[in-house]
């Protein structure tokens, strides 16, 4: 399938414009923990339909998860260095983000979270309920690197 004519950071820079004001007026009128909590409710299910379109796309186990952060890093939108990598694991760190450097340089860290790495583990369920996802840290929360662990749920005996 051929790719986006924008790339993924680009799409998401776009939808930044609207939801940002978006969601700066619902803090405003319905105060900011509200408003929040609505906005994640929204993204996750978002992101829950991007996995499972990614899944049809790709396919949905880890070399297809694999393809898809090949997406989310096109035109050097991530730097991602791998960890490991097996049948059953998927490791990787991204060390740089322009999608945390977008945010920040617009001073807005927590709308980046919100808005961007909120949605990791909700397009992990879309794209396949049999994967898990472990991610402690991220470059948009200030820490030095994300880490992303990906693997096969074990089948219950």
């Amino acid at each position: 399938m051929s790719q986006p004519s924008i790339t993924h950071l680009e799409r998401r820079k776009i939808e930044a414009g609207v939801l940002i004001p978006m969601v700066q007026a619902f803090q405003r009128a319905i105060g900011k923990a509200r408003a929040n909590e609505i906005a994640r409710e929204v993204i996750i299910e978002l992101a829950r339909q991007d996995g499972e379109r990614w899944a049809r796309q790709y396919g949905d186990d880890l070399a297809a998860m694999e393809k898809v952060s090949g997406v989310w890093a096109a035109g050097g939108s991530l730097g991602i260095e791998p960890v490991a990598k097996s049948a059953h694991t998927l490791d990787f760190n991204v060390t740089r983000c322009r999608y945390a450097e977008y945010y920040q340089e617009l001073g807005l860290p927590e709308l980046g979270y919100l808005f961007h790495c909120n949605r990791d583990f909700a397009m992990v369920q879309g794209f396949n309920p049999g994967l898990a996802l472990e991610r402690t840290q991220t470059l948009m929360e200030g820490a030095s690197h994300c880490d992303f662990r990906f693997a096969r749920r074990r089948p219950p005996p």
